[in-house]
């Protein structure tokens, strides 16, 4: 430990985890990450934790960041077994991170034994030290009674803490790194993203186009710039930049950029007096955000006289206009009655409004107003929703994001690891992702493992991460758990339970499930047989999609068939099934075989 203090020229091993933490995560996403250089500073740190030269925390720190790059392939060969004894040793001594990681693994069963109690004890105890995802997973399980009792009142207490946490970045009202959610499918398998070098060319894209004048380039520049994306970190000076040269051209957006940007300091000096003149320009030009942003600096009188009037009248004109943060101002003012009467259900429909669009400090008030009955009844599940859609857009959201970069890396493991990571943390878009990976590697290479599983231990997790997400709503995973049930993939073969999976999937207009529905009352499938309700849910699918045409023009032949067959034998089977077990019966007999085996 102290040669490599000595090396990296730093005093202690507070100063060389710090170190480490550089070398493995990059300077604020600005240089180079080289994760191989950091571990085995982790590794010098983790091993002196018995000694006086290392705290206990910071031992306990560097283990548990050593264990995630094992069990990703981080800089290292990837090792689960070595992952899980380094997040065991932290663990043991009350770290908080490390119990998370654990309880991870064996909720997931992903190079652990899955084990739900144990899991839900590491939970436990890394949600009482502080420790964010654990306190998404329970507050997750106590809101829909996933693997614990359905209790509203504790799944507020876990998201509570969570969601004040984001509210109180956001307050802030600084730039900060995108959070980009992508979900993955049989359409978009890499989420509709290429190969790495594709960002770049966009970015070379854009910047040509910026230099040559495109006003649009400009702006969408500043944009990446602002926020972070398409591989950009934040970097306030170049987006000032490129809302400069979009200004000088007039345009209207970048002049709200402009205020904002001074108003808060961002990249520039703070200057109350400019950011006035630039939201000015834009609100002359009927542009919603700088009408909102010059509002605002009315309403807390920001380089002009206090006038709640004014801000009033302009957040109106912007709100007209659809703009979420004056809909969100306009709900401030009602609730405390600035420049106008107290109106809890004034303030509950603008809230509502900026809501729909996104809005993080709208989804937060309106948690709190169904939490306390301010302008509605009070309702406890309600409320715990919004509180769950401000928590989820805290910073360790990234993961997402990570994951997707290793996808498009060519990796599967670590992609894996951290969509779990959220997925058991209830992000139902991390869920949806994990399943469709297993799910993929599962149809693609059943026999081959990956993170710790193969055959059909991976179509039961693939199964229970499906479950997952269409306990939150996902159509998709509706459609999945029918097949999965109708195949007998990873479950026992359950046709009454794929047609109820179906039937959900197609009560939201997916035509795929009302084909499949179609078909199983067609045959007699797990549901009696109907022609006339197969014919109606064919006609359904080709209303949900104009692609299903030509497959129900094919299947209505069938149905034809099976309809005259019907009439003409007085059987309600399928002449198609019927002729399924004369062949195998037929089978059985010529090679002396049990008629269930031939059927099979």
């Amino acid at each position: 430990l102290q040669r490599a203090c000595a090396d990296a020229g730093v005093a202690n091993a507070s100063a060389l985890l710090a170190h480490a933490r550089k070398l493995h995560n990059g300077d604020d996403g600005r240089s180079t990450k080289q994760p191989a250089e950091a571990a085995p500073l982790y590794a010098a740190i983790a091993a002196a934790n018995s000694t006086s030269l290392v705290s206990l925390d910071d031992a306990c720190a560097a283990a548990t960041a050593l264990g995630h790059m094992y069990l990703q392939g981080d800089g290292v060969q990837r090792d689960g077994e070595r992952a899980y004894d380094l997040f065991q040793r932290a663990a043991a001594f009350g770290a908080p991170e490390a119990q998370y990681a654990l309880g991870v693994l064996h909720a997931a069963g992903f190079n652990a034994p899955k084990d739900t109690p144990l899991a839900m004890t590491f939970f436990h105890f890394a949600a009482e030290g502080g420790a964010v995802g654990a306190q998404l997973a329970l507050g997750y399980r106590h809101l829909l009674g996933v693997d614990a009792p359905k209790d509203c009142g504790k799944a507020l207490l876990y998201y509570s803490p969570v969601a004040e946490r984001v509210v109180s970045s956001a307050q802030r009202l600084r730039g900060g790194k995108l959070l980009e959610k992508v979900r993955l499918s049989l359409d978009t398998p890499l989420g509709g993203g290429g190969k790495r070098g594709a960002d770049d060319d966009v970015i070379q894209y854009y910047e040509h186009s910026a230099r040559k004048g495109s006003v649009d380039a400009q702006l969408t520049l500043a944009h990446l710039n602002l926020h972070g994306a398409r591989g950009l970190v934040p970097d306030h000076a170049r987006a000032f930049e490129f809302y400069s040269r979009a200004a000088a051209a007039g345009e209207a957006a970048a002049y709200s950029h402009l205020g904002h940007m001074y108003a808060q300091g961002m990249g520039v000096e703070q200057d109350n007096a400019t950011a006035l003149e630039f939201f000015r320009k834009g609100a002359a030009k009927g542009h919603a955000p700088s009408q909102n942003g010059l509002g605002y600096m009315y309403m807390q009188g920001y380089g002009v006289a206090q006038s709640h009037s004014k801000a009033l009248q302009l957040f109106q004109k912007a709100a007209e206009r659809g703009n979420a943060e004056a809909q969100f101002n306009l709900g401030a003012m009602h609730i405390a009655g600035l420049g106008v009467r107290k109106a809890h259900d004034k303030a509950l429909h603008h809230f509502t409004l900026s809501a729909h669009q996104g809005h993080t400090l709208a989804l937060y008030n309106l948690g709190q107003m169904h939490l306390n009955g301010l302008g509605t009844a009070a309702s406890c599940p309600v409320a715990v929703q919004f509180l769950k859609a401000v928590a989820e857009r805290g910073p360790w959201g990234s993961m997402l994001m990570e994951a997707h970069d290793g996808l498009l890396g060519g990796r599967e493991e670590a992609p894996l690891q951290l969509y779990a990571s959220l997925a058991e943390g209830g992000y139902e878009v991390a869920q949806s992702n994990v399943a469709f990976l297993l799910d993929e590697h599962y149809m693609a290479s059943p026999d081959s493992q990956v993170v710790g599983l193969s055959g059909e231990a991976l179509a039961q997790r693939a199964f229970s991460f499906y479950k997952a997400a269409a306990a939150q709503g996902n159509v998709a995973a509706e459609l999945r758990l029918g097949d999965y049930l109708y195949y007998g993939h990873g479950v026992p073969v359950d046709l009454e339970g794929a047609a109820h999976h179906y039937r959900v999937a197609a009560e939201s207009r997916d035509a795929q499930a009302s084909f499949d529905l179609a078909y199983m009352y067609t045959h007699g499938l797990g549901l009696p047989s109907d022609v006339h309700l197969a014919e109606r849910h064919y006609d359904q699918a080709m209303d949900a999609s104009a692609d299903a045409y030509l497959p129900v023009q094919l299947a209505l032949l069938e149905l034809r068939l099976v309809a005259w067959w019907q009439s003409h034998t007085g059987r309600s089977d399928s002449p198609v099934l019927a002729a399924r077990r004369l062949l195998a019966a037929a089978w059985a007999r010529g090679w002396g075989i049990g008629a269930g085996e031939a059927a099979e």
